[in-house]
């Protein structure tokens, strides 16, 4: 098991993000999705990919910047039409050095979901706003597993492309 495998899911455990097993649902408002995404953030090793609708939480783009200055590879693809709201957090991930990339406009980036160090997938209805982690009924999934990670590498990769 690698460390940041062991260290994720005892920082989760302990911070009362999941119990004794390793893949783990969250709802929002009532279970603080926000919170556990920047634990994940803050526990990895080598890399950060994420694909995200929208994103307007101040402290997750905090986290990805600290991230990012300490040497984890971090990509973000964010939808072109949630990308121009005064709130989003492109411009300020872009000036502090996050490579960040918009899909084309006429396409939805819908997708919610975050790969962390090839081996952890965080994905569901949950976008990174302030309305979603405290207002909105939303979900978190925590999932450890590298095959299912390559896959979501593979959706990516092939997003990361299409939004150049």
């Amino acid at each position: 098991m690698r460390k940041i495998r062991l260290l994720t899911i005892l920082l989760l455990l302990f911070s009362g993000c999941v119990e004794k097993q390793q893949n783990q649902a969250f709802f929002c408002p009532q279970e603080d999705c926000e919170e556990r995404v920047i634990i994940a953030i803050n526990n990895a090793e080598t890399s950060i990919d994420a694909a995200i609708y929208s994103f307007t939480s101040e402290e997750i783009a905090s986290s990805l910047t600290s991230a990012n200055n300490n040497g984890i590879r971090v990509r973000v693809i964010t939808d072109y039409l949630q990308s121009a709201s005064k709130s989003s957090q492109d411009e300020n991930l872009t000036e502090k050095g996050i490579n960040l990339r918009v899909t084309p406009k006429g396409n939805t980036m819908h997708n919610k979901f975050m790969i962390i160090d090839n081996e952890l997938v965080v994905t569901g209805s949950y976008n990174w706003t302030k309305n979603a982690n405290t207002s909105n009924f939303e979900n978190i999934v925590f999932i450890f597993d590298q095959k299912l990670a390559e896959k979501y590498e593979k959706e990516f990769f092939e997003l990361w492309v299409k939004a150049n």
